[in-house]
């Protein structure tokens, strides 16, 4: 697949590059599209546990209990290698690309 510009893997919204973020004593680089869905930047793509656990607490607005607490069936989620450069995503792996982007988003019952 060939680079295209950020979007919602859920909703098709075109996105802002992340951005730094601060939530109670969580800060990240992120952002927040309009159909609910977080995204979580990983720069390097080598600290994707990290960051998904931080995408975990951005989704529950700071709450690390509730975060921890979430069950795979609660959310859904995608991963994405990502060009900090140029603010481009692609579904296959780039080796140019070296940052991730994770996606998450509540699933409406």
């Amino acid at each position: 697949m060939r680079r295209q510009p950020l979007q919602c893997p859920f909703c098709d919204n075109y996105l802002a590059p992340p951005i730094d973020l601060r939530i109670k004593s969580l800060e990240i680089t992120g952002g927040i599209c309009t159909c609910g869905a977080i995204y979580v930047l990983d720069r390097t793509g080598h600290n994707l546990g990290e960051i998904y656990l931080d995408a975990l607490t951005f989704l529950c607005r700071g709450d690390i209990d509730k975060a921890l607490s979430l069950t795979p069936g609660e959310y859904e989620e995608g991963t994405l290698d990502y060009d900090v450069h140029s603010n481009t995503i692609s579904r296959r792996e780039d080796r140019s690309v070296k940052g991730k982007v994770i996606f998450l988003r509540l699933k409406t019952k």
